[in-house]
């Protein structure tokens, strides 16, 4: 399980970061608050997360707070 990381941010999208962490880029899943509270590119960023497996697919979720990934779980 994945259940955090702290890195870079080298992307941002509509729905999401990517963070690099040890030169590895994780696409991150993240809620609008997090998108706005995540810094600009190039700058540090922690987020806990939660990796949801699933047959076809792989997702990585990240939230500001513990807490907000402890409900969403």
């Amino acid at each position: 399980m994945i259940g955090r990381l702290r890195g870079s941010v080298v992307a941002r999208r509509s729905d999401g970061v990517t963070i690099e962490v040890g030169g590895i880029g994780y696409e991150v899943a993240v809620t609008p608050q997090a998108l706005a509270a995540s810094p600009g590119l190039g700058e540090p960023f922690v987020l806990h997360t939660h990796l949801h497996v699933r047959e076809d697919a792989m997702t990585l979720f990240g939230f500001l707070e513990e807490a907000e990934r402890d409900i969403f779980r």
